[in-house]
């Protein structure tokens, strides 16, 4: 009897001393610096920040590290209902998290609650803590449950394109009604710029990046065109105009037009006239140019036989001071300057005109 009694003090104090045991080895444990973690990393985190996916974790520099099991940490993230995924891994006092978020095109007010509009579809109400995040978003005001159900589809339709950074360019979203449709979006950009497009011509908003460089001027609208794939310019606007003013400001321009081509059609008219006129003036004077060429040859012509009247100043003439004329011993003859006439001398009749 005594020695069974004594076997069952001895395995209760081996059991108290073993309790003990863990209970001081844990307590070490916790209370020592090296069992907390010290490096803790985020990594695929969007529209969450470093600190609100500890917080969503629940993992800070207080937590132990073999007291945070991964799959709690895992099941802690995914337990939010913007993260889609979450994959937790630790080694000594490090833990990294990497979570994948789910895509929001924008946001909306119902019943005084924000909620958030993914690309599939889904709908999430926005926590009061985390409402700084809407500045990735844009607000959809005025839309129908089909307006809505339509755009998301449109954005999960291209999720390569319509990504996060182009959603983050819009400020805000709204229906517009045109002539030819009346479910197209007004959307105001971040940089002031607005766009207006058709549900199927979202996909255009990809490029939107690309036609800043060749903007110009303030408050500018473009209107997106996925079929020919072009972004036009348009006047503001004439896109705040109703259907009426539109209608009248066509005509405005039409008439416009047809008065300018009148101006150039009567400008072009004055030009061929003054063209033909300048054409026949340009005929009369070549008419002309024959005469004158004529009248020049025949100028030419007699230009020698004057020449010939005068005396060749390379010649001999010598001046005679007796009879006041030139004379040429080498043609032997006289010329009087007064009447341009020549002369030989005749010992019987004196000075006789010469024969030219």
């Amino acid at each position: 009897m005594r020695k069974r009694r004594f076997r069952l003090s001895l395995r209760i104090s081996y059991f108290l001393c073993a309790f003990v045991i863990v209970i001081a080895t844990f307590l070490i444990y916790y209370f020592s610096f090296d069992a907390r973690i010290k490096v803790m990393a985020c990594t695929g985190n969007y529209y969450y920040s470093d600190a609100q996916i500890l917080d969503l974790a629940n993992v800070n520099s207080s937590s132990r590290s073999l007291l945070t099991p991964t799959f709690l940490v895992e099941r802690n993230l995914t337990s939010d209902p913007l993260i889609k995924n979450a994959t937790v891994n630790k080694k000594n006092d490090r833990i990294s998290i990497k979570v994948e978020e789910k895509t929001v095109i924008g946001y909306y007010v119902k019943n005084g609650k924000n909620y958030m509009l993914t690309n599939e579809g889904e709908t999430i109400e926005l926590d009061q803590k985390y409402l700084k995040n809407i500045i990735h978003f844009p607000l959809m005001s005025d839309f129908t449950d089909q307006q809505l159900e339509n755009i998301w589809k449109e954005f999960g339709k291209y999720p390569e394109l319509l990504t996060r950074d182009v959603v983050e360019k819009i400020a805000e979203m709204v229906p517009y009604a045109s002539s030819y449709d009346a479910n197209m979006i007004k959307m105001t950009m971040q940089d002031g710029n607005t766009v207006y497009t058709s549900i199927s011509d979202l996909m255009m908003m990809s490029h939107y990046q690309d036609m800043l460089s060749q903007l110009r001027g303030q408050s500018v609208c473009l209107v997106l065109d996925a079929q020919n794939s072009t972004i036009n310019k348009l006047d503001c606007a004439y896109l705040n105009m109703s259907l009426e003013e539109r209608e009248q400001k066509r005509k405005e321009e039409e008439a416009a037009k047809k008065a300018a081509e009148e101006a150039q059609k009567k400008e072009a008219e004055t030009n061929k006239e003054k063209d033909q006129k300048k054409e026949e003036s340009t005929d009369e004077s070549q008419e002309d140019q024959p005469e004158s060429e004529e009248n020049q040859d025949q100028s030419d012509v007699s230009q020698p036989e004057e020449d010939s009247s005068e005396p060749d100043e390379a010649s001999d003439w010598i001046l005679m001071p007796d009879s006041g004329m030139l004379y040429s011993p080498s043609l032997n003859q006289y010329y009087d300057e007064s009447t341009g006439l020549y002369y030989y001398w005749s010992d019987e009749e004196g000075f006789v005109v010469a024969e030219q």
